[in-house]
């Protein structure tokens, strides 16, 4: 594999793994009923925005390694990361449901 596919499929798995290691602890932190849903749907939605961030910053320094059609990754790797962060954001509602509806009783 070619340096610069790896820096793109690297760039594209930072918004995933940033959004993911921030969901565990907020979910723990609502079912401990120590922050609101709300404020747990707002956390989400920064830690993806943290993640397209980074992953654009990360894919800039690095930039020097792309060539030709490469250079479309600098844009696509952070919105394809956030394509990939979609099963996570379907696991991190249903698991906020449960918990929301376990509060309720």
């Amino acid at each position: 594999m070619a340096p610069d596919e790896m820096m793109v499929y690297t760039g594209m798995a930072i918004v995933p793994a940033v959004t993911g290691i921030a969901c565990f602890p907020v979910l723990r932190a609502v079912h401990r009923k120590s922050i609101s849903v709300l404020s747990s749907c707002m956390v989400f939605i920064i830690a993806v925005l943290l993640g397209m961030l980074l992953s654009f910053a990360f894919v800039c320094v690095f930039s020097d390694l792309l060539r030709g059609d490469g250079a479309l990754a600098i844009i696509a790797a952070p919105i394809t990361g956030a394509i990939l962060t979609i099963p996570i954001a379907l696991i991190f509602a249903a698991t906020l449901m449960a918990i929301a509806s376990k509060r309720a009783y």
